[in-house]
């Protein structure tokens, strides 16, 4: 029989497998694990820092958790683009700043 793996040591990836495995696939999937994603809080960020050796002020960490909320937002954004398939990608792509 095969050894239980705990849930909090399957990947994004692992996931995708056994949704795939249980019949649900593409956007469907990615909703259901965006959905389980647990939001940012002060106590999570504290942990955080406390693994980091870092030790931030109540004040500090609101900043930053508003910081991150902001950048989450921003993911999503760019998540729920929808790109036609008639457009083509870039043939040359170059990352370099001017």
């Amino acid at each position: 029989m095969p050894e239980l793996v705990p849930l909090s040591a399957v990947s994004r990836r692992r996931l995708l497998q056994i949704l795939a495995a249980a019949g649900i696939s593409g956007p469907a999937a990615v909703e259901l694990i965006a959905q389980a994603r647990k939001p940012i809080s002060i106590d999570s960020l504290r942990g955080a820092s406390a693994v980091l050796g870092e030790d931030f002020s109540d004040d500090r960490l609101k900043m930053i958790e508003t910081a991150l909320q902001r950048n989450l937002d921003q993911f999503q954004i760019v998540r729920d683009l929808e790109i036609d398939d008639l457009v083509e990608p870039a043939p040359i792509f170059n990352a370099r700043r001017s």
